[in-house]
Order: C-alpha cells, then sequence, then structure tokens
C-alpha cells in the first residue's frame, strides 16, 4: 500500500484542519455521557450477522451471502445513510470491482471488470427487477434512475456474469436496487438540505394502512445540483435539477399470495455544453450551452405466491416510457417487459427453478443532422428461457449450481448462455467457491442502425462518419472466477475473489475507404463502420474486501481492486473507441471507518484513491478523496448531519468523454435533516 499512502500524505495536510474542527465539535456531546453508550448501532449487527444477509440477485432466490457462489457485495440502507451520498450511482462507489466516475453534474462512467465509458454496456441494473437500460446503446441513462434514498432497503452488486439467471447484458456484472416492503415505512419522513455543490434537496414519504391486509407508501422528491468546473477554472454549464413521485401498495392476497404494483413519475434538466466536432471550416468546431430534457414513468405489478412448502412462483411485469430531448438526439422509448419463475425443492437434494420472459420495445426518434437512424420508428423483441438446479453434493458441505438462459434478441441472434457454480463450504467460518460462466451482450440500436458525424479532421479536412452495422452478432465473454470467503475472527471478516475474463466478437470500429466530396467545400469523408472483432481479448483482477469491528462501537471496511486490461486498438485514429484498456483504472481502494462516538454522535470517514487512466488522449490523473460527516441525533425521531466531500484536493478529474466538456469535481460540503413522525 506504500503508492497510496505518498499520494494520502500529500493531500492530507489540506484535510487535517477541517478534520480537527469536526472532531472538536464531537466531542462536547461525546463526553456528557457515558462511554458505555457509545455502544450505540454498529453493536445491533456482529459480522456473524453480516454473512448471514439475504441476497437474491445471484439465483433469484433469497440465500445467505456467506452460501452464494459468486462475487457479491450488500450495500445496505446503513452504509447509504452513513457514506454522506446523495444518489444512487455515488453509493456504488463502496463497491469493490466497480470504477465510478463522474464526467459532469449528471453524467456517469460506471462499469464492473472494465471497458468503462459514459455509455458502458456491458453491466445490468434493476431496481426492483426492472431493468432499467436503454436500447440505444445497451447502457444506462444514470441520471434518470433515482428514488428516496431512505426507501432503499440494499443493492446487491454483482461482479461477474449474471446472464444465466438475468439475460443478455448481465456480461461484466449486475446490480440490483432492492426498496423495503411498504410495512417497513409507515409513517412519515421528511428529509431536506443545502450546500455549495448541492444547492437544494427535499423529499417527503408518507406511508400507511389500508385495513388489515394493504400497506402504502407515497413519496415525492427534488433537488437542484450546481455545475462543475471546466479546465480553466470556471463554472460549466451541466447543472442539474430533478423532480420526481412514486408509490408502492403491497397487499397479502392471502397467506400464501402477496402483491405489490409500485410506480414512478419524473422530471429532469441538465445543462450540457455541447461541442460539435463537425464543422468542415476553420476553427473546425463549435461549442454552446444547451438543456437536455426527460421526462418519463413506469408501473411495475408482481405476483409473489407459495404454492406449497416445496413450490412457489414470481409473476412480475412493467411498463416504462422515456421521452429524451438532446441538442443532437430526441427519442421516445416504450418498454413491455413480463417475466415468470417458478421454483420446485423436490427433496433435499435438488432446487430446481425454471422461468420465461418476453420484452418488447417501441423506438421513435427525431433525425437530426449529427445522429440520424435507418427507420426513425422501430419495434423490437426478445424472447428469453432460463433454468437452473442447485444440487447439494453433500449436505451443508458441498453444492453445484448448473444453469443457462436461451434467448433471442431484438436482431433474430439466439444465444445459449450457461453457467457451473461449485460451492464448498467445509465449515461455518470458511467458504470456497469456483464458477464459470458464459454471457452475450446483444448489439444497441445505435450500432445496428445509426449514423453519427462525428468528428472533422484538420487541415484537409476529413469528415469521419461512424455507421450502424445491421449485420452485427452479440460479443461474448466465457468468464472463469475464484473465491474464498472467511471469518478469521469475531470480529473479522475477508472476501476475495479472482477472474479471467475471455471476449470474442467484441463490436469495434473498422476503417472503411476515403471519399472526396467538393460540397459544400472540398473535403474527404472517411466513413468507420462496426464491426465484430476476430481478435479475442482479455481481462484479469482480483478483489479484495475486509470488514473488521475492532470495538462494538466502531466498524473499519476496506476493499481494493486490482484490474489488468490487454491493450487494443480499434478503429486507428478515432478517440471514441481506441485503447479502451486506458480507460479504467490498474488500482482503486476504499477506508470507510465508522465510529458510534455517543448514544447520539457518528462520525464517518471514508478514503479512497483510483489510480490514473492511461488513455492515450483522454487520460486523467490518478486522486485521492476524503469524505466525512458527522451525524447528531438531538431526538429519536430526528438527524442533523454535516457532510463534507472531496476535501483533499478544490477539485479533480474523474473521467474524460470525446462527446463533450468534461467538468472536474469539486470540494464540496452540505447540511441534510431527517425527520420521522
Amino acid at each position: 500500500m506504500q503508492f497510496y499512502a505518498l499520494s494520502i500524505r500529500h493531500r492530507a495536510a489540506k484535510a487535517t484542519g477541517l478534520i480537527a474542527t469536526l472532531c472538536g465539535v464531537l466531542a462536547l456531546p461525546a463526553v456528557a455521557e457515558e462511554q458505555a453508550g457509545s455502544a450505540a448501532i454498529l453493536a445491533d449487527m456482529n459480522l456473524e450477522d453480516v454473512m448471514k444477509v439475504q441476497v437474491s440477485s445471484v439465483s433469484r432466490k433469497a440465500q445467505n451471502m456467506s452460501d452464494t457462489a459468486a462475487a457479491v457485495y450488500v450495500i445496505t440502507q446503513e452504509d447509504i445513510r452513513r457514506s454522506g451520498v446523495t444518489n444512487i450511482a455515488d453509493a456504488l462507489r463502496m463497491a469493490p470491482g466497480l470504477q465510478v466516475a463522474r464526467d459532469s453534474s449528471s453524467s456517469l462512467a460506471i462499469s464492473s471488470r472494465g471497458f468503462n465509458g459514459r455509455y458502458a454496456n456491458k453491466l445490468l441494473v434493476l431496481i426492483d427487477g426492472r431493468t432499467v437500460y436503454t436500447p440505444i446503446f445497451s447502457g444506462v441513462f444514470w441520471d434518470l434512475q433515482d428514488t428516496l434514498l431512505e426507501d432503499i432497503e440494499r443493492i446487491e452488486v454483482i461482479r461477474g456474469p449474471g446472464a444465466a439467471m438475468w439475460g443478455a447484458n448481465a456480461v461484466n456484472g449486475v446490480i440490483n436496487i432492492i426498496t423495503k416492503a411498504t410495512k417497513k415505512t409507515q409513517g412519515n419522513l421528511l428529509t431536506a438540505g443545502a450546500g455549495d455543490q448541492e444547492r437544494g434537496f427535499v423529499g417527503f414519504r408518507h406511508g400507511g394502512q389500508i385495513g388489515e391486509d394493504t400497506t402504502y407508501r407515497v413519496y415525492g422528491k427534488a433537488f437542484d445540483r450546481d455545475a462543475t468546473f471546466t479546465p480553466d477554472n470556471r463554472r460549466g454549464d451541466d447543472d442539474w435539477r430533478s423532480a420526481q413521485a412514486g408509490f408502492r401498495v403491497d397487499r397479502l392476497l392471502s397467506s400464501s399470495d402477496k402483491l405489490t404494483v409500485q410506480g414512478d413519475l419524473y422530471r429532469m434538466y441538465v445543462g450540457e455544453t455541447v461541442r460539435s466536432n463537425t464543422v468542415l471550416v476553420p476553427p473546425y468546431t463549435r461549442t454552446y450551452a444547451a438543456d437536455d430534457r426527460a421526462t418519463g414513468g413506469n408501473l411495475l405489478a408482481r405476483w409473489e405466491s407459495r404454492r406449497s412448502e416445496n413450490s412457489d412462483f414470481v409473476l412480475q411485469t412493467y411498463i416504462d416510457r422515456v421521452h429524451f430531448e438532446a441538442p443532437k438526439l430526441s427519442t421516445n422509448i416504450d418498454t413491455f417487459d413480463v417475466d415468470f419463475q417458478y421454483r420446485w425443492r423436490p427433496n433435499s437434494t435438488h432446487d430446481v427453478m425454471w422461468g420465461a420472459s418476453y420484452r418488447n420495445i417501441n423506438f421513435t426518434v427525431e433525425n437530426a443532422q449529427e445522429i440520424a437512424f435507418r427507420g426513425p420508428h422501430q419495434h423490437k423483441d426478445n424472447l428469453g428461457f432460463f433454468a437452473q438446479d442447485d444440487i447439494a453434493l453433500i449436505q451443508e458441505k458441498l453444492r453445484l449450481t448448473l444453469g443457462a438462459k436461451l434467448e433471442r434478441n431484438y436482431f433474430g441472434d439466439t444465444q445459449f448462455q450457461p453457467n457451473a457454480r461449485l460451492l464448498w463450504t467445509p465449515n461455518g467460518e470458511n467458504t470456497l467457491w469456483a464458477a464459470v460462466s458464459r454471457a452475450a451482450r446483444t448489439p444497441s440500436i445505435g450500432e445496428n442502425s445509426a449514423r453519427v458525424d462525428f468528428t472533422v479532421v484538420p487541415p484537409v479536412p476529413i469528415a469521419i462518419t461512424i455507421n450502424g452495422n445491421n449485420d452485427l452478432k452479440s460479443e461474448k465473454l466465457t468468464a472463469y472466477e475464484l473465491g474464498y470467503r472467511s471469518r478469521l475472527h469475531p470480529g473479522l471478516t475477508v472476501d476475495m475473489t479472482a477472474f479471467l475474463n475471455h471476449y470474442d466478437r467484441l463490436i469495434a470500429l473498422a476503417d472503411g475507404t476515403p471519399v472526396l466530396n467538393v460540397l459544400p467545400v472540398p473535403h474527404f469523408d472517411l466513413p468507420l463502420n462496426y464491426i465484430n472483432e476476430r481478435k479475442a481479448y482479455r481481462t484479469r483482477g482480483i478483489e479484495l474486501v475486509v470488514d473488521w469491528r475492532p470495538l462494538n462501537w466502531m466498524r473499519v471496511e476496506g476493499n481494493y481492486t486490482y484490474l489488468r486490461m490487454d491493450r487494443r486498438k480499434v478503429g486507428q485514429g478515432v478517440v471514441a473507441a481506441d485503447d479502451v484498456a486506458g480507460l479504467a483504472p490498474r488500482h482503486q481502494a476504499n477506508l470507510r471507518w465508522q465510529m458510534d462516538l455517543s448514544r447520539s454522535v457518528q462520525l464517518d470517514l471514508w478514503l479512497r484513491h483510483v489510480s490514473k487512466l492511461a488513455h492515450s488522449t483522454l487520460g486523467v490523473d490518478a486522486y485521492t478523496a476524503l469524505d466525512v460527516r458527522l451525524g447528531w441525533k438531538p431526538r429519536k425521531d430526528l438527524e442533523l448531519s454535516l457532510i463534507g466531500q472531496n476535501l483533499f484536493d478544490r477539485r479533480h478529474l474523474e473521467f474524460r468523454t470525446p462527446f463533450g466538456e468534461s467538468g472536474q469535481i469539486p470540494r464540496s460540503a452540505y447540511v441534510r435533516m431527517n425527520w420521522t413522525f
């Protein structure tokens, strides 16, 4: 860890004064209480309880985290609250194996095990089982994914393929954001805050009951976030404003049947500095400020039924609509999805699950000069079937899981995505697991049918255009994983994972033939066409998590990620696609220190380090960041917090993109109030 220490030591002096001030404020209420009172919240859950945390995203069924043959990490509601984050994306920074980088106030690059970018496309994200990805680029608009943070039960982060259960795009990982049942959110909650970067936010939730069998909640929230800074140290144009409201109803239909209905509506405005690099005369570029706008909503229904002691099923369906307006692209995306799963346990040896899914997407686009699609209206269908058997080879000692999903994607390409997982638990303290998996990434509508005027290269000039290819096949991954978990001591656990990934048929850009064109001015047109590469590609890495409870009022958790990616060149001369290895950090580390200094006062420190991005033109220096949260509960129903973020640097860059002006993330602070009544 020496190379981390050098970076941290260089910046530590800048934050020392603030930390000392916070600790001084803490001491006033803390010394007024007996030391015995300091064992407040952290003592409520020991490490044995942590290992028994229930997860459901690995095998679509509830199981203890220690019994999963996968690299799984759970971000709990307590972790979210004590981290001081204000959105889902920033909460994901806590997870090992994930790279989370801000490109502006609202846009993020989030990926697992490499291949990161603003439009990263190898990570499947769900909210309560609803897939939140856009078929335009097979990725996630992270600025549209929101809910009241206090209503989140947990976030399950699966690193590695999950395609055997979840299908296409669950290539490098699965993130499942699970909200609380309504019986856990009864009464009222008001949360509000303001600061220099978080200019203001407010949220309200009311939970109630109708009769004996029905509980519900409704919520609303809004926020206004200031812009980041440009390279010349001025405020950018990327401020971010959003408002959202939603509801959830849980009803017990009988002793064995439960119905959940929930939905959300939202409206968002994002400022943007648009850079158009397609001008054929000097200075060959045009920059202007504009607003992106998005409105949308979703409605989900889920029926859970227990047919007997040995069988149950879940039937879920949802509709989702997004309307997006931007200077270069305006779209409507309507999604209808239905998913069925059936679980059967014929005996103590076998636990069988099978299911089927269908998804329909209607995509409408208003073609513009720089971005246009073949066919402004497209209708796509996806059909899948999966099956899995969890086999107890030796009861409570050795389990083998065999599963696969057969899926026909939007473009008529059928994929078979199997996996095999072996779990050995010689005793209650140690777990060893191994997995071999296949996964596929479906080409996006953009890769299939879009034409993008990408850039003009002076002085000739050369106009570069990216063209879709309707003959693309799905990308393929074969992944090998090995993991070990151990409770070394009643207060110390270790979780380690090593992986090796082999990718085939990666979608890349290939040079076309330049064509001389004399209008509107003499220039060359250089087409770049999407293709499936023939050359295989490899990544490998190690992920480590250590959770230590040295005292019943203190928790220290650290994680470290090492990622090694082969370097490859795609589409010579095209900055947008070359050197994907350079867009992922080789090293990442997190250290979180939670302390209950008294029954009413908490102090949380979060230190993280990200090594440099070594991209040839989009490189970013390494940075180390410190967040501090001071929480005070003067009453049982009221909590006040002071949060400082990115305290080591006045501002720093986390990511670069060729699609616009990247923003520097500033040091910031805000206050927050949570009142339950």
